[in-house]
């Protein structure tokens, strides 16, 4: 019977948990714009290519012009 080689031994990767948790104490990262809402005049969120009010939920999209 033929003995077999072992594969490649890779060094253990460092843990992301640490990582993980402190960007969770720091919370949510929430990017508001200059602009206001168009329907009420409050604060707005940007949200990937939307940007949402914050007070009545009106919400634009890149297809309108943001």
């Amino acid at each position: 019977m033929e003995s077999k080689q072992e594969g490649i031994a890779f060094p253990p990767l460092p843990s992301v948990r640490p990582r993980l948790q402190e960007a969770a104490r720091r919370g949510p990262v929430v990017l508001t714009t200059d602009q206001p809402c168009e329907m009420c005049g409050a604060p707005v969120v940007a949200a990937h290519c939307k940007r949402i009010c914050l007070r009545c939920g009106f919400m634009t999209g890149c297809s309108e012009g943001i």
